[in-house]
């Protein structure tokens, strides 16, 4: 008797150890937010989304970053280092929308 319970808790055991939650799925979720991107941006210029620095404008060129925003109505501003403005306009920027705006030199 004390063999047959051994036995079944060895067997018990083996059986319970293929037993395994099965991998995670793995879901990619696309973020669907309007980005703005900054063309031609000369150096120390920052970028200004509804009066706030987000950064400097070359660091988001639209090339390899972007800046993601809520969707809506924004203005937008480029000011130079010495604070003069080189850009400002007011856009409506719906979802998974992209806006690369160009300073002239």
């Amino acid at each position: 008797m004390k063999y047959l319970y051994a036995g079944l808790i060895i067997l018990s055991a083996g059986l319970l150890q293929g037993c395994t939650y099965p991998d995670a799925a793995k879901i990619e979720q696309k973020d669907s937010r309007p980005a703005i991107g900054v063309s031609g941006a000369p150096e120390g210029a920052a970028l200004y989304v509804d009066g706030l620095k987000m950064g400097m404008a070359s660091q988001f060129d639209g090339e390899e970053n972007v800046l993601l925003i809520e969707s809506g109505k924004h203005l937008i501003e480029v000011q130079a280092a010495d604070g003069k403005v080189l850009l400002s306009e007011t856009l409506f920027l719906s979802s998974s929308t992209t806006k690369i705006l160009t300073i002239q030199p």
